[in-house]
């Protein structure tokens, strides 16, 4: 079995392919979909598929679709394997309906972890608006503490699942670090490749993480963080998702890793930077809309 690190950047999928192709049956890190095996079988347009799914990065997903299809007519099995967030699509049509919510304990616990992670996103998000930097790192550290939580439990669920299919090929983002640790427990050899951090070592790139993203591996290998440097690594992550490009990037002969490179350079800058150097970048960055009306 391979668990494959990789991220939702188009310019990774030429290199999935071409390990996929070694695999008779590769899951990918999705919700079952009712539409997907019609669009593997080209019933419907890729374009309707991804109209109708909730991605949060349709260039993406488009190409991925491309890439999966044509594995698809290869004869290889291909399966959508993501139990956590099948159950908080659930929840979510109960409420849409007015219907009861889902209560077996698997659910229960899905909306325990939901609502912990919702309440700091909310803190987030209010912190942000207000433009008041301490704030917005204090909720920042809880939201990063939750989201661990919830990636636990995301890898077992997702680990029991897989469990049930047998050897493949696991399609897996960089931050699911509990993944392969937990199929390893339940008997099997379990290779992995680190898609991005590889391409990297090959292009002769220093390959460094959000540093909010290594926040929350960390918190979910139950390391002691302290807490001025949990405050410092998500001040530094708050000044990365402030720099990043907003946009889906295509690779080109020119450029043909841009995420990589940017994402890569920027999360190496922040690292260096003071916690009062991100609030002053912050500040920089976003202004201070809110405190400023308070004067006038």
């Amino acid at each position: 079995m391979l668990v494959l690190f990789t991220s939702h950047r188009v310019e990774m999928l030429k290199h999935f392919e071409e390990i996929a192709k070694d695999y008779d049956t590769i899951v990918i890190e999705e919700p079952k979909d009712s539409l997907f095996e019609r669009m593997l079988k080209g019933e419907i347009t890729i374009d309707y598929y991804v109209e109708n799914t909730n991605t949060s990065f349709p260039l993406y997903s488009t190409y991925q679709c491309e890439v999966l299809r044509k594995l698809y007519s290869m004869g290889k099995r291909i399966y959508q394997v993501e139990p956590y967030l099948e159950i908080l699509e659930d929840i979510h049509r109960a409420n849409e309906s007015k219907r009861a919510l889902p209560s077996d304990e698997m659910a229960m616990k899905v909306r325990s972890i939901e609502k912990r992670v919702g309440e700091a996103w909310i803190d987030y998000q209010e912190a942000f608006m207000k433009r008041d930097f301490d704030a917005l790192v204090d909720s920042a550290v809880r939201f990063t503490k939750a989201d661990a939580e919830r990636f636990i439990v995301r890898d077992e669920m997702r680990a029991e699942a897989i469990a049930k299919i047998g050897d493949c090929l696991v399609e897996a983002g960089q931050i699911h670090i509990l993944l392969p640790e937990i199929l390893k427990e339940k008997g099997f050899d379990v290779k992995v490749v680190d898609l991005p951090r590889e391409v990297a070592n090959k292009l002769g790139i220093e390959f460094y993480l959000n540093p909010g993203n290594e926040l929350t591996i960390r918190y979910m290998l139950g390391e002691d963080v302290g807490d001025d440097e949990a405050k410092l690594m998500c001040a530094q992550s708050i000044i990365y998702v402030s720099l990043i490009p907003k946009d889906e990037l295509l690779p080109s002969n020119d450029d043909p890793y841009p995420h990589l490179k940017r994402e890569c350079r920027i999360a190496k800058k922040v690292r260096k930077l003071s916690y009062d150097e991100c609030k002053e970048l912050f500040y920089r960055i976003w202004g201070q809309k809110y405190r400023s009306e308070e004067h006038t």
